[in-house]
């Protein structure tokens, strides 16, 4: 478990892999049984169809990170034992397509005793028991895989502890100055049986599968400009036809608007020729009842339990095939 450059690392393993951070998806896998479409994103950074996008580097992060490494030099000036992001790969739940590691904060392999402890630093504005439960599936990986060492290592214990620091008050734009009073450090209990009440093996099955044949990825919004060069060609010429069908059409509606201004000038009813035929229909009105403004003024305000009711027996489904909405840019504007 050498010390190394963690960042990078993490980075690099988000492709092939599921990590800790991860672990809110593999817990809703293990719970529904299904992959959530909001999953798929990531997922496809895994199989590597698409890249990792930068976390940004806000002022909690770069506080958490720094109060991170101030522990861990802390604990290290004590104990040159002690190890920062070592990187465990878990044999049991890897799959063919899918790996699942973990780079815990803090580690200290203490041989003497036979424990393994493992320590997760947060830096959160909120209370110790509200940041255990917030990242409690990141929690749960760390355990298990954990333990996985600690079998290796021939018996060994494992000891999971949660550091939480406090920026209840604090403005992280300023800096980060290290208040001890802010620190909480508690060994965590219950990590066993807790890991156990979810089928991690299962989800872990379930993934993948999943990714043996997700070999396409969309996001909802597709930048044009990366669709297959095929596709794109082909779009681009439609496209020209719009913006054609679209000129064609403004001409046609200024020559109708004129030649109706024309024939109404002119008392002309209506022009033929062989080949078309033009008729004027004057302007005019028509009168229905309205239906929805009756039952919006006259039930739903004052009789709302009645109106209920019948929207509930009057209830009409009406299903509509997906289409497609192409709006073509009008590049003359300025």
């Amino acid at each position: 478990m050498e010390q190394q450059d963690y960042k990078n690392q993490i980075r690099s393993s988000r492709c092939g892999a599921l990590g800790s951070s991860d672990g809110k998806l593999i817990i809703s896998v293990a719970e529904s049984g299904i992959i959530p479409k909001s999953a798929y994103k990531r997922l496809a950074v895994c199989k590597g169809l698409i890249e990792q996008e930068d976390i940004p580097y806000t002022a909690a992060v770069r506080t958490g990170d720094e109060l991170e490494m101030l522990v861990f030099e802390h604990l290290k000036a004590n104990d040159d034992r002690y190890q920062s992001n070592p990187c465990w790969v878990s044999k049991k739940y890897s799959r063919k397509n899918v790996k699942l590691l973990t780079h815990p904060d803090i580690v200290l392999q203490d041989d003497e005793n036979k424990v393994l402890n493992v320590y997760e630093v947060k830096c959160t504005k909120f209370t110790f028991e509200q940041t255990k439960d917030t990242y409690k599936a990141q929690l749960i990986i760390h355990w298990v895989i954990a333990n996985e060492i600690a079998k290796e290592l021939g018996g060994y214990k494992v000891r999971l502890s949660l550091v939480h620091y406090s920026t209840e008050g604090m403005n992280l734009e300023d800096g980060f100055e290290f208040d001890p009073l802010r620190l909480t450090v508690k060994t965590l209990r219950n990590m066993e049986k807790l890991s156990k009440s979810y089928n991690l093996a299962g989800a872990m099955d379930i993934i993948d599968t999943f990714l043996e044949n997700f070999t396409e990825y969309y996001e909802d919004e597709v930048d044009g400009n990366l669709l297959p060069e095929k596709v794109k060609t082909e779009f681009d010429q439609v496209t020209t036809f719009l913006t054609e069908i679209k000129e064609r059409e403004k001409k046609v509606d200024d020559f109708k608007k004129k030649l109706a201004e024309f024939m109404i000038s002119k008392g002309i009813k209506g022009i033929k020729t062989d080949a078309w035929a033009i008729t004027l229909v004057n302007e005019s009105e028509s009168v229905s009842v309205d239906y929805k403004a009756i039952f919006a003024n006259e039930i739903e305000t004052k009789k709302p339990r009645i109106a209920s009711k019948l929207k509930k027996q009057y209830k009409k489904v009406t299903k509509k095939k997906a289409y497609l909405v192409i709006k073509v840019q009008d590049n003359n504007n300025e």
